[in-house]
């Protein structure tokens, strides 16, 4: 029987086992000095956690449980967290988590001390109450040497919720479905992916962008930049309008100071009350406080059916009103004036077509009345070339501009147009009409009075003046009845001053002769 003979090593062979061998036990030996080392100086205790929180946060911090994770990740786990701003027993919490959950890597912690890979937070509630207290420092201030020290990979939270009181109406409440940090620290820009639910109107915000570095003693003058979608946001929260907005745009600057702009769409924006609905198209500047939400708009330029309208002006609190007060300017410049009342005006046909321009001054507050009574508005307006969509109204103004004249032998009367021009002051949804003029060949009617916006109800008074007399304006038998009273409404030239009056309702006018004043 023939014994196997073994064969000799190869040099090869002899070598890896002389450096595989001493290797193995350089590494052994490294994990077990690591392992020591983190058992003695290990970085998710309470005591730690803490601690770094407090380097960034003005106030305390709250564990109700905590607990060491060592795999497969080393971290820690937090519930019951709750962070006060300012002295602990100054009233209810700022930020509530129900559960933090803290990893890392153990190559980062030996390679990058002070390294968190990733931090989730679950059930997170921010409450801001409507006058923060003024801060009480800490009975353990933050060093401002080691101040934030920790480095983070990712934080990531869903289902989170922001309330912010207000002084008189109940909370805003803003429904963060899902927010991501990555890179923060306090050295460098944090990106940051947001998706929200915007309370008022509500619809939903999605923002990516950079923010930072972070800076909790200076929030006003930290960086910003990105850009957002806000979509199927519902005006008709407002009461008296409607529609559904959407807009998109891009914005930098400070958290003080947020230089932004962008486009609007509302294809269905409609008045309530007229049940007519335009597509509405705007581009805007603006700057927005961050930390307060007041916006100064600085250019806002829209279109409607076949007008162009440009805003300016502020969205902001005022004291003594709830809310955001929005004060505007707008402008119109050869618009249509069928295009604006066909925002208000029940008919499909809006009553009056025509060249407008107008300045006004609009202003209207937060509250839980209708938007009519909330609003107020003091204009300027100028229509050119008016005509009426009604033929029996378009006939009477030309049988009275035809009359007037003194051409009541005319047989056929072609259509006349009218300028128009006056002040307008709206408040409690009743327009207040002053010195408004129209005129049409041979007439003019100076007017001052109401419209209710509400019941549409009308009064006028004013005088109508003619460039022929009564007695010749008319023929026959009334000529003669006319004759003796007419020197009451002649002109001091040529012609008649008539006092005139409206009432009725808008869609049912009644035209009266008032008594004539010496």
């Amino acid at each position: 029987m023939e014994t196997k003979q073994e064969l000799p090593e190869s040099a090869g062979t002899v070598t890896r086992r002389r450096w595989v061998i001493p290797a193995a036990v350089v590494i052994f030996a490294a994990l077990l000095i690591g392992s020591i080392v983190l058992a003695y100086h290990w970085p998710f205790s309470s005591q730690n956690v803490i601690q770094s929180v407090q380097e960034g946060w003005p106030g305390k911090i709250s564990i109700q449980h905590f607990h060491r994770t060592y795999f497969p990740h080393p971290g820690c786990v937090l519930e019951g967290v709750t962070l006060t701003r300012g002295n602990a027993n100054s009233g209810s919490p700022l930020v509530a988590i129900e559960r933090v959950t803290i990893k890392a890597n153990y190559h980062d912690l030996l390679l990058r001390p002070g390294y968190v890979s990733e931090i989730y937070l679950e059930g997170m509630k921010i409450s801001v109450p409507a006058e923060m207290p003024n801060d009480q420092p800490s009975t353990t201030p933050p060093s401002k040497s080691s101040r934030f020290s920790v480095r983070l990979g990712e934080v990531f939270t869903r289902d989170a919720t922001l309330e912010i009181a207000t002084k008189s109406d109940g909370p805003l409440k803003f429904d963060i479905q899902e927010l991501t940090l990555k890179s923060v620290n306090e050295t460098a820009p944090m990106s940051y992916d947001l998706a929200m639910h915007n309370p008022e109107p509500p619809g939903e915000i999605r923002s990516r962008g950079k923010l930072g570095p972070w800076d909790s003693e200076h929030l006003d003058n930290i960086p910003l930049s990105g850009d957002y979608t806000f979509d199927h946001a519902d005006l008709g929260v407002y009461g008296g309008i409607a529609g559904t907005l959407s807009a998109k745009g891009k914005f930098e600057g400070v958290l003080g100071r947020i230089e932004t702009q962008g486009a609007t769409e509302i294809p269905n924006f409609e008045v309530t009350r007229s049940h007519h609905t335009v597509n509405l198209k705007t581009k805007f500047t603006a700057t927005v406080d961050g930390t307060g939400g007041d916006t100064i708009l600085k250019s806002f330029d829209g279109t409607f059916l076949h007008t162009a309208i440009h805003v300016d002006g502020a969205v902001a609190s005022k004291p003594g009103k709830p809310g955001k007060t929005t004060s505007l300017n707008a402008n119109v410049q050869g618009g249509h004036i069928d295009d604006l009342l066909y925002l208000f005006v029940r008919e499909n046909q809006p009553p009056l077509q025509g060249a407008t321009n107008f300045h006004a001054r609009v202003e209207f507050s937060s509250g839980q009345q209708s938007f009519l009574k909330r609003v107020s508005l003091q204009s300027t307006f100028t229509i050119e070339k008016a005509k009426w969509e009604n033929p029996e109204r378009q006939a009477t103004v030309n049988e009275l501009s035809k009359r007037a004249s003194g051409n009541k032998k005319d047989a056929a009367t072609a259509d006349v147009t009218a300028d128009i021009q006056g002040n307008l002051v709206l408040s409690n949804a009743v327009a207040t009409f002053k010195d408004t003029s129209c005129k049409v060949p041979g007439a003019e009617a100076r007017l001052n009075g109401t419209f209710n916006l509400e019941n549409i109800k009308i009064d006028f008074h004013g005088d109508l003046k003619t460039a022929a007399s009564l007695a010749d304006d008319t023929t026959g038998a009334k000529a003669i009845l006319l004759k003796p009273i007419s020197p009451l409404f002649k002109r001091k030239n040529a012609g008649a001053v008539v006092p005139i009056q409206m009432s009725g309702t808008y869609s049912d006018p009644h035209f009266g002769v008032g008594v004539p004043t010496k």
